[in-house]
């Protein structure tokens, strides 16, 4: 019974996070199936395949409402109202957990591969070294930064509930508070957006660690010789193999997420730059000529701005977190490789001069290097700067060209025919 635990150490210590991942439809898998009756584990499976399916039919459904209201608010107030600006930045929040549920359901041999892998490389570690990941501290960082950013959007719902009943004419009673799933379904749908890239993180911690084991284990080879070369090279075979499974399971969320974020951050710069934007009236005279309607909905506006710029910070922390966390495993990687050259001087290690060319030799010509973008471009400070002068000059040629006078008649022209356009087919 005890090897049997071993062989699996990893999962069962990961056990919470993988039920947090079950519960919300991103695994709706098992990493192990022997001691499952074939009756429960259908029923299990069916389960796992029940949750995963509502949660892909509940922010669809949540989608097309959100939809609907963009073009409401379109057709009344404008594209470039803060209202319908604000509704498309977080109105596109359930497309986004529907394609991350779809995406994790669509890699899930690969997942359950990983997790094996996962195993085996830290019964390997345990048995040589003596080291395993500290997977109980990161299951509490992790179950922290989750609670973290739930409870934010719920405060800020519960504020905004608050907020809307003082200034409204209907005051809600106490039972249409405690029946208010709006509670439960806002901190569910930040848990969907934000708990692939937590469990992203949380698989590099884990094999960051390892890199440091083995990296730490060869610079001892200075004082007392342990292990031969062949086995330390074997070992970071099994670290790359690892982070190539890790790869193969979060490459599609890892660009879809830089791509959703880029795309708010887009939204966000081309909104704010528009000289036809209003963000101190959105609300004119013109519009609504009740100063009591006027003023409930000017209110409304900066509530939903406020729900912009949550998911505004969200978009930000994926890029930041992304870029980071591939940056601190690519690094940790390279380490092993300054850490085996540290040896070359070494008098001790004359004889093993051809096998380390051979060693380095390898690894540089025969492993590309692990995080990246779906092989497209590594996850490097390269990468987070490119984007950040990306946005950057994005941003400085709409505010270049909102200042020409040459060009800004012509952009407000160009708006105004698209919003006809638009209207006529509305």
């Amino acid at each position: 019974m005890g090897l049997g635990r071993m062989a699996f150490q990893i999962s069962n210590n990961m056990r919470t996070v993988l039920v947090f991942l079950k519960f919300l439809g991103f695994f709706p898998g098992f990493v192990r199936e022997r001691k499952r009756t074939e009756h429960r584990y259908i029923v299990l499976r069916l389960t796992a395949y029940a949750l995963t399916l509502f949660g892909i039919l509940l922010n669809l459904y949540f989608f097309k409402a959100n939809v609907a209201m963009t073009f409401r608010y379109h057709k009344h107030f404008g594209f470039l109202h803060a209202t319908t600006v604000s509704t498309i930045i977080t109105g596109i929040k359930p497309f986004i957990n529907a394609m991350l549920l779809f995406l994790m359901v669509l890699r899930l041999k690969s997942h359950i591969k990983m997790l094996r892998m996962m195993d085996n490389v830290d019964q390997i570690f345990k048995k040589s070294f003596g080291k395993s990941p500290p997977i109980r501290r990161y299951n509490k960082i992790f179950g922290g930064i989750v609670l973290f950013f739930v409870v934010l959007p719920l405060t800020y719902r519960i504020f905004e509930s608050i907020w809307m009943d003082i200034h409204s004419r209907h005051k809600r009673t106490l039972s249409e508070w405690l029946t208010d799933v709006s509670f439960i379904l806002v901190p569910l749908l930040t848990a969907w957006n934000m708990i692939p890239l937590f469990y992203y993180v949380f698989c590099n911690r884990v094999v960051c660690y390892w890199c440091k084991t083995l990296k730490k284990c060869i610079q001892k080879e200075h004082f007392k010789r342990q292990f031969s070369l062949k086995f330390y090279y074997e070992q970071f075979l099994r670290i790359t193999a690892l982070q190539k499974a890790i790869g193969s399971v979060f490459n599609p969320i890892v660009f879809f997420s830089l791509a959703w974020s880029l795309l708010m951050l887009s939204l966000t710069i081309y909104f704010i730059t528009q000289p036809a934007s209003r963000l101190a009236e959105p609300i004119t005279v013109q519009q609504i000529s009740s100063e009591r309607a006027r003023k409930e909905l000017t209110e409304r506006v900066y509530i939903n701005l406020g729900w912009s710029a949550i998911q505004i910070t969200v978009a930000i922390i994926h890029i930041i977190f992304i870029c980071a966390t591939g940056l601190k495993t690519n690094e940790e990687t390279r380490k092993i490789i300054n850490a085996v050259l540290a040896i070359v001087p070494d008098s001790n290690a004359d004889l093993d001069r051809f096998q380390i060319s051979c060693f380095v030799h390898k690894m540089s010509t025969q492993y590309m290097w692990g995080m990246t973008v779906w092989r497209a471009f590594p996850l490097e400070r390269t990468t987070f700067f490119t984007l950040v002068s990306v946005m950057f000059t994005y941003s400085f040629l709409l505010l270049k060209l909102k200042d020409n006078p040459a060009v800004s008649p012509i952009i407000r022209q160009i708006i105004q025919i698209n919003g006809t356009n638009v209207n006529g087919v509305l």
